[in-house]
C-alpha cells in the first residue's frame, strides 16, 4: 500500500482516538480494541475457470483498530484494517488490501435521530462481491467507497417515517470501463397495526436508483408495500412486495444514443429465528442490483440462508448457503448479455478458545453456471483461522 493510502487509512483512526481518550471523564462510553486475524486456506480454483483451474494455498494477515464512543444520544466509531495475502503458487498474486469504516448517528430530540456512515477499500480476490451478488470479478483490483446518510422521526406512537441517501462508487484500475457510481434515495413509513394485530407493523416504501457506467446510465424507480410481524417470541418475519420501472441510456459510438424502458415486479422477505443456542435468518430479494464485473447492471434474484449453534458452552457450529441469479439482456441494463446461476455452501465450527481468542475452520463449496456461454466453473475452498481481539479501553 503506497503512503497515501496508508496515511488515508490511519488518519481517522487518529483523529477518533484523540477525540475519544478523555471519554470517561466527560461521560463517555469508549472502546479501543486492536486485533489481528491470520487465515490458512487452500483454493482449488482461484480464478473460478471453467478449464485448467489453478489451486493455491493462500496465508493472510490482518491486523485491525477499533475506535468507538458512545452516549444517551450519540454513537460513533471508527475501524479499519490492513491484509496481507500471500499466494502458494504464484508471487504476482501477492497483494496488500485494506478496509475503514466509520459511524455516526445521534439523536437530536427523542423523536428525531441522524446518522451517517462511510466504507472505503480495496480489495483483489475474485471472489470478493460473490457473498453480495454471486458475481466473480476477474481483475486483480478494485477500489470501493460507501456512503450514506439517513434520518428517522417519530411522527407518533404508531408511525414512524424515515429518509436515506447512498452513494457507491468503484473503480478497476485495470478495466476502468467497469467503473461505475450509484446513488439511491428511499423513503418510507412504517405503521403499528397493534391495535387490530400484536406485534405487526404496515410498511411502504418508495425508492430511486440512478447507476453511472461507461457510456450508460440505469435509473430504476420502485414502490413496494409490506408487512412486519414477530410471530412469535423467538420468530419474526418481513415481507415486501411492489414493482419498479427502469429506463436505460446507451450512448452507442456511431449510432447516438439509445434507451430501452422496463418494468418488473420487486420485492423482498425475511424470516428470523433468534433462541437461547440456535439464530437464523433467511431473506430473499428480486430487484435491479450493480452487476460487479460488468458495465452496467443486472436482474438480481438472491436467497440466503445463515445459521449458528451453540453446542457447548464455547464451541457452535455455523451454516451459510446462498443462491443467486443475475440476468441482463444486451441492450437491457447492460451492452453485454448477463446470465449467470451461482451457489455457494459453507459449513463450519468455531471455538471461543479464550475470552479474547476465537479460532474457526469451515469448507466451502461454489459453483457458477455461465449461461451465456454454456460453460461452469466449481471450487473448494477449506480454511483456518485464528482471531484475537484485546480491549485496551472498554
Amino acid at each position: 500500500m503506497s503512503r497515501d493510502r496508508a496515511v488515508a487509512v490511519a488518519a481517522p483512526l487518529l483523529f477518533l482516538l484523540v477525540l475519544f481518550l478523555p471519554g470517561r471523564a466527560f461521560g463517555y462510553e469508549f472502546r479501543l480494541v486492536p486485533s489481528v486475524d491470520a487465515r490458512e486456506e487452500y483454493n482449488t480454483n482461484i480464478f473460478f475457470t471453467q478449464d485448467d483451474s489453478a489451486d493455491s494455498w493462500i496465508t493472510t494477515v490482518t491486523p485491525g483498530l477499533l475506535a468507538a464512543g458512545k452516549t444517551e444520544r450519540m454513537d460513533a466509531g471508527l475501524s479499519g484494517d490492513v491484509s496481507w495475502l500471500w499466494y502458494s503458487e504464484d508471487s504476482e498474486l501477492n497483494a496488500t488490501n485494506f478496509d475503514t469504516k466509520g459511524w455516526f448517528s445521534y439523536r437530536v430530540t427523542p423523536e428525531f435521530r441522524l446518522s451517517a456512515r462511510g466504507q472505503y477499500r480495496k480489495g483483489t480476490r475474485t471472489d470478493r462481491f460473490f457473498e453480495v451478488s454471486g458475481l466473480v470479478v476477474d481483475v486483480l483490483s478494485s477500489y470501493q467507497q460507501d456512503y450514506a446518510l439517513s434520518a428517522e422521526y417519530i411522527a407518533s406512537e404508531k408511525a414512524t417515517a424515515t429518509l436515506s441517501y447512498k452513494y457507491q462508487w468503484i473503480n478497476y484500475p485495470d478495466r476502468p470501463v467497469w467503473d461505475g457510481t450509484i446513488h439511491n434515495v428511499d423513503m418510507g413509513i412504517v405503521y403499528n397495526l397493534s391495535r387490530f394485530a400484536t406485534e405487526t407493523k404496515a410498511r411502504a416504501n418508495a425508492a430511486y436508483s440512478r447507476g453511472l457506467f461507461e457510456d450508460l446510465t440505469v435509473d430504476n424507480f420502485s414502490l413496494t408495500v409490506g408487512i412486519f410481524r414477530a410471530v412469535h417470541e423467538l420468530w419474526s418475519a418481513v415481507v415486501n412486495v411492489g414493482g419498479r420501472y427502469t429506463h436505460s441510456e446507451f450512448e452507442v459510438p456511431g449510432v447516438g444514443s439509445e434507451t430501452t424502458n422496463d418494468t418488473g415486479v420487486v420485492g423482498d422477505a425475511s424470516l428470523l429465528y433468534s433462541g437461547e443456542r440456535t439464530n437464523a435468518s433467511f431473506t430473499f430479494s428480486h430487484n435491479i442490483a450493480p452487476a460487479y464485473g460488468y458495465s452496467g447492471a443486472s436482474v438480481r434474484t438472491a436467497a440466503v440462508l445463515s445459521m449458528s449453534r451453540r453446542f457447548l458452552h464455547d464451541v457452535s457450529g455455523t451454516l451459510s448457503a446462498g443462491y443467486y441469479m443475475n440476468r441482463s439482456d444486451p441492450g437491457q441494463f447492460s451492452f453485454q448479455t448477463i446470465d449467470e446461476r451461482s451457489a455457494r455452501i459453507r459449513p463450519g465450527i468455531r471455538w471461543e478458545a479464550g475470552r479474547y481468542v476465537v479460532l474457526e475452520a469451515a469448507y466451502e463449496y461454489n459453483r457458477v453456471d455461465y449461461r451465456a456461454t454454456s460453460t461452469d466453473a466449481d471450487r473448494h475452498l477449506a480454511f483456518l483461522q485464528f482471531a484475537l481481539r484485546y480491549p485496551v479501553f472498554e
